[in-house]
């Protein structure tokens, strides 16, 4: 069994963090805020990473604002997808998600990363 099919098995055994938001293209992604005010701090994981990775930094920017973090599609709580995904796709995603969340912006975008890259193409 591969590692990545041992982690999606570990995932499926526990509730998502956050809700799951029907992103469209048969594709939810897992999307958890917490905290209030603006602007909202979107937290973009690093390749490897999932949002549940910055758990910790979410409790503590949601003292003071509204902080967001995310699975990308095919990762963590969020759906599979087959193939590669362009930094197009990826971005279309969150912004769909933060609308269906009820999160407006501005956004302060936090990338680690990879995530960099995404939040480049978001902004």
């Amino acid at each position: 069994m591969s590692q990545e099919t041992r982690e999606r098995d570990r995932i499926n055994d526990v509730p998502p963090l956050g809700e799951l938001y029907d992103v469209g293209g048969g594709r939810r992604l897992m999307l958890h805020h917490a905290g209030t005010g603006t602007p909202a701090v979107v937290i973009e994981a690093g390749a490897g990473a999932f949002g549940l990775d910055y758990l910790k930094i979410l409790e503590l920017c949601a003292q003071r604002t509204t902080c967001v973090l995310y699975d990308r599609a095919g990762s963590g709580w969020s759906d599979p997808v087959h193939g590669p995904r362009s930094a197009v796709e990826i971005v279309t995603d969150l912004h769909d998600g933060l609308r269906l969340a009820g999160v407006p912006g501005p956004y302060l975008l936090v990338g680690h990363s990879f995530g960099g890259l995404i939040v480049r193409a978001f902004a």
